[in-house]
């Protein structure tokens, strides 16, 4: 991956989501995002029908794996989940935390999913944080992408169940 270029994609991707949120939920952000940085994930969130959940209610936290995070998956793994729905949204649920959480206020150590999974959150300088080993992007310390009911942090990888 040539991370300068996915770098400055993200940056123009995170510019134009960081507008004043005014009843803008994270799903429609998501929505008005570079699709050729994050439809995988947007056709995903429809699939499993959690695009209901980030359309309302809230507040929550989004880590959202860019299209890349998608394509290093191994070969079928996308069209396997994208069969059984169920298994869909219980890889997407891990990417959705309770609250509203800025890169500012992670710390080492657990953080517990909507669902009840728990993630190991590492903090290793204000530039270099890892949610189970998925590598925040904190473009020009651009941390978060507010939404009217939480926020989006993008991630380098998708988060997988453990076996």
């Amino acid at each position: 991956m040539n991370s300068p270029v996915v770098f400055l994609s993200l940056l123009l991707a995170t510019t134009c989501l960081s507008a004043p949120a005014n009843g803008t939920s994270i799903m429609d952000l998501l929505l008005r995002a570079r699709q050729d940085r994050l439809s995988t994930l947007v056709q995903a969130l429809q699939a499993s029908g959690l695009a209901d959940t980030l359309q309302k209610d809230g507040p929550y936290t989004l880590f959202a794996p860019v299209n890349d995070a998608f394509k290093s998956l191994p070969e079928g793994a996308i069209a396997k989940l994208t069969a059984n729905p169920a298994d869909l949204k219980k890889v997407l649920l891990r990417h959705v935390f309770k609250g509203s959480i800025s890169a500012s206020e992670l710390k080492t150590g657990d953080l517990t999913n909507i669902d009840g999974g728990v993630s190991k959150v590492v903090v290793s300088g204000p530039d270099n944080i890892t949610l189970d080993g998925a590598k925040l992007y904190l473009p020009m310390n651009t941390t978060m992408t507010a939404a009217s009911n939480g926020v989006i942090h993008f991630i380098d990888k998708v988060l997988l169940p453990s076996a």
